[in-house]
């Protein structure tokens, strides 16, 4: 067996050279631009092998594999009408090494560059501010104060060194936990990355169920002694109040919108909601309005540049976000309510920087009439030097909003 002082530098190395193929297949990149984007993959490929090696040695170090009460197996069994394909894992680990686990498999699910191309994104959109990180931001929300989370890549669980089943708070993570590897089990999530709206669909309701489960169990605590102990996690809940307003829809969406849905599914019988599941929701628009389909689809977006780094969508939720940064929550959910379908892309503009373009489609000109005058208002408020930031009315539905480093590229995006 290698040992991790042999194989991490030779895993590095792998890395750094694979990172050069990469970028040569993602279609050149010549001169400075090109450069600075390989050099970049090659140490988000190094980062993330340093911190899949740190999970590694730790999980080696940790205190093992905890055991499963065969009681609550047999009751979530029972509740959902599905028997687990394999037996749940469940790992323990230091609390303080969660978040290492947690970011290095977000890193994975997106790719080598996959997170730093969304904070690059986000910043040009207007989701995060100059100062947010957003990995650093959905790793803290994920593990501060937490007892335990579910490993959509690997199937299992982890809870940390906390974690004591003598506790009721402890039992309903539990709980909440099995849900997460029993669905996992019987839906899991596509091979391929499906793209951030339909991932976070998934995820709401995947999540939704399980924290309706976990109320579930101490609804029934409640009855049982009389009060419910709930799990006080304010250190938590202070910290989401510090993050990006977008880091904290993301974050508030499953456990509002994905369980309202998840709960309205359980409560019509174990039957519907499997079927609720085999056929779940494709955007985030499917989940605060179960039943219309049709909507989303490719988008073709303006050829600006020969070096593409990210293709996306938005969707209703992510919309519904920019939106809100008008602070007119009304108008925020009415016009992303109409939302039909939507694609940005993050592309190099100029020799040291990059550019954004986000075009969204919306169900009827009254609807893109509103976008277009939110959109202008966002961009004057993110107006900064050096960016040439504008919104331009693509058709009668379609709107279109930009944020370009370069003079040239905007006048080319800015419709007339």
């Amino acid at each position: 067996m290698i040992s991790g002082k042999v194989l991490l530098p030779v895993l590095l190395g792998a890395a750094v050279g694979a990172a050069g193929w990469i970028q040569g297949s993602r279609g050149g990149g010549a001169g400075a631009a090109g450069l600075v984007r390989q050099l970049e993959i090659a140490e988000q490929q190094v980062t993330m092998l340093e911190r899949e090696n740190a999970s590694l040695r730790s999980l080696a170090q940790g205190g093992g594999a905890v055991a499963v009460p065969p009681e609550l197996i047999a009751k979530i069994e029972k509740d959902y009408d599905l028997t687990f394909l394999a037996s749940p894992v469940f790992h323990r680990i230091a609390g303080e090494e969660l978040g290492y686990r947690i970011e290095a498999a977000m890193e994975s699910r997106l790719g080598p560059q996959g997170v730093d191309d969304r904070q690059e994104a986000y910043r040009w959109i207007g989701w995060l501010r100059e100062e947010d990180g957003l990995l650093e931001q959905m790793v803290a929300v994920k593990s501060v104060g937490a007892l335990g989370w579910f490993d959509e890549v690997t199937g299992e669980a982890w809870v940390t060194d906390r974690f004591d089943l003598k506790n009721i708070p402890d039992q309903a993570a539990m709980v909440r936990l099995l849900v997460r590897i029993l669905l996992n089990q019987h839906f899991p999530p596509p091979s391929a990355y499906p793209g951030d709206d339909a991932a976070r669909a998934r995820e709401a309701l995947h999540a939704g169920a399980a924290s309706g489960a976990e109320a579930r169990f101490y609804a029934a605590s409640a009855r049982g002694i009389g009060f419910m102990p709930m799990n006080d996690n304010s250190a938590a809940a202070r910290l989401l109040l510090t993050l990006s307003e977008f880091v904290q829809g993301v974050t508030i969406f499953p456990a509002v919108e994905g369980k309202g849905l998840a709960d309205t599914l359980f409560v019509k019988g174990a039957r519907e909601f499997s079927d609720g599941l085999r056929k779940p929701p494709q955007n985030t628009l499917e989940i605060v309005l179960p039943g219309e389909t049709g909507r989303g689809g490719e988008v073709t977006l303006p050829e600006i540049s020969d070096d593409v780094f990210l293709r996306e969508s938005a969707g209703y939720l992510g919309l519904r976000l920019w939106l809100s940064l008008t602070e007119d929550l009304g108008m925020a959910e009415e016009v992303s309510r109409s939302w039909v379908k939507d694609g940005y892309a993050l592309f190099a503009d100029g020799e040291m920087s990059s550019g954004l373009v986000w075009d969204v489609t919306l169900e009827d000109a009254t609807a893109a009439e509103t976008f277009v005058k939110a959109a202008q208002d966002i961009a004057e408020a993110m107006a900064a030097e050096g960016r040439f930031l504008g919104t331009a009315r693509v058709s009668e539905t379609i709107v279109r909003f930009f944020n370009a480093a370069t003079k040239e590229t905007a006048v080319k995006l800015e419709i007339k």
